[in-house]
């Protein structure tokens, strides 16, 4: 598995040529959750607020896949175009289903015992990726298998989060401005994370652990 300072070493690597790219599609998903949010902020106390949480989550959900795929593409050295944030609607059935069921799991996990709910959130917060290179896979498969590649790697990913806390800090203090850089630097940090324990785990099969 690469250390943390490779990962991030070569995010910077996918990003060089590609910033504006990804600082423009990062602006543009941030730009619609934010307008969503103040819509369903605006007509919380009517009637109808459960069908409009509903209708948001059946667009920010997708939204959410598009960005990793765009991620994910990046970092393997693919064609990633700014049209990728909407290709998470080419599988919005299944990243919905994925979605939900993760929720639950992780939901349950904290009405358990907050570490449980850390431990699921962990356990799970690869299905993105996943999903963003198997279309087709299940849903129960999607979420096994992010459960066998973060086995024994909970850790690794809660450091390499934490690292990235200095500029979440900046983020604050600057009033959201610096996330425009620091948000892809994060994600495709992230998406060679999962690409790294994915090839360990592969490594591993070959060898026989």
């Amino acid at each position: 598995m690469n250390t943390r300072k490779d990962m991030k070493l070569e995010a910077k690597k996918s990003l060089k040529g590609n910033w504006g790219v990804s600082i423009a599609l990062v602006f543009v998903l941030i730009a619609i959750c934010g307008a969503l949010e103040w819509v369903l902020t605006y007509y919380s106390d009517r009637m109808y607020i459960g069908v409009l949480s509903i209708v948001i989550s059946l667009i920010t959900i997708p939204l959410v896949l598009g960005k990793t795929i765009y991620f994910l593409k990046l970092t393997k050295g693919e064609d990633s175009k700014f049209q990728d944030l909407f290709s998470g609607f080419n599988n919005i059935l299944k990243v919905i289903g994925v979605a939900i069921l993760s929720d639950v799991i992780i939901i349950i996990g904290y009405i358990l015992l907050i570490i449980p709910g850390i431990i699921f959130t962990f356990m799970l917060s690869q299905v993105y990726y996943i999903l963003a290179e198997n279309p087709a896979i299940g849903i129960i498969e999607c979420l096994k298998e992010s459960k066998r590649l973060m086995e024994g790697k909970k850790i690794d990913y809660f450091v390499l989060m934490l690292s990235f806390i200095l500029w979440g800090i900046l983020t604050g203090l600057t009033l959201g401005l610096a996330g425009l850089y620091v948000i892809p630097y994060y994600e495709a940090t992230i998406a060679n994370f999962y690409l790294s324990i994915k090839s360990q785990k592969s490594k591993d099969i070959l060898i026989g652990y």
